[in-house]
């Protein structure tokens, strides 16, 4: 189970959300950072084994962790969230699930139809009571690590089919973190483009959240490593 998270969850919130950014006090943006090295730090051999298993670089793995961990209370999205939008759903007579698959769950957070998609299930023919129990699933560590790590192999395959997806380069591991983010609807050479524009330029933000990962490379290496 996500053990980690059940650790002081609402106070971790709180020190986050509700108090200023204090390095001294640890309070604000600077416990959030705080809590997301914890966090890797606790899941470190995790997303080495997973990301192993997934053939892809324990960096770009370690990255999307520690963009997405947010010590926010998981559960409620999969029990509260996940129910609100397939009523709406009812109410609406959709039959694709598209909004309720669009909900984020796990400490590493990735959509329910991303999730399905990736273990081999068409995200339009879950019931919703298999929504909920792949959420529920999504709330294990383990489970959630590993899905996330083979939606990114996904992700790099799309666009570099012959690569080998274990040794990326760093435009390729932007890619392919800008991809969790953004999904596959723009175009490869619009990201690409994004990545090579001048700071400022306002294409940057097509690739802003890939490119956060090698602004943190070094730091992450060192969690990796154990230094």
């Amino acid at each position: 189970m996500n053990t980690f998270s059940l650790i002081g969850m609402v106070g971790i919130f709180f020190r986050w959300y509700a108090l200023p950014t204090n390095w001294y006090f640890m309070t604000g943006k600077a416990y959030l950072w705080y809590y997301k090295t914890a966090w890797l730090v606790h899941h470190r051999i995790k997303i080495k084994q997973y990301a192993y298993e997934a053939c892809i670089p324990e960096l770009l793995l370690a990255g999307v962790a520690v963009a997405e961990v947010r010590g926010t209370p998981e559960r409620f999205k999969g029990v509260g969230v996940l129910q609100f939008r397939q009523v709406i759903e009812e109410i609406l007579g959709k039959n694709n699930n598209e909004l309720s698959n669009a909900t984020s769950v796990g400490s590493i957070a990735i959509q329910i139809g991303a999730a399905a998609r990736t273990i081999g299930i068409h995200p339009n023919t879950l019931s919703h009571f298999q929504q909920f129990r792949l959420s529920q699933c999504l709330l294990d560590d383990s489970f959630n690590i590993r899905v996330v790590a083979f939606h990114l192999h996904d992700l790099i395959f799309y666009d570099n089919p012959d690569t080998d997806t274990l040794h990326l380069t760093d435009e390729q591991i932007i890619l392919a973190r800008s991809r969790y983010n953004r999904g596959i609807i723009r175009a490869k050479e619009d990201i690409i483009l994004s990545i090579r524009k001048s700071p400022g330029s306002p294409e940057r933000e097509y690739s802003e959240y890939g490119r956060r990962i090698i602004e943190k490379k070094d730091i992450l290496q060192k969690i990796l490593r154990g230094n």
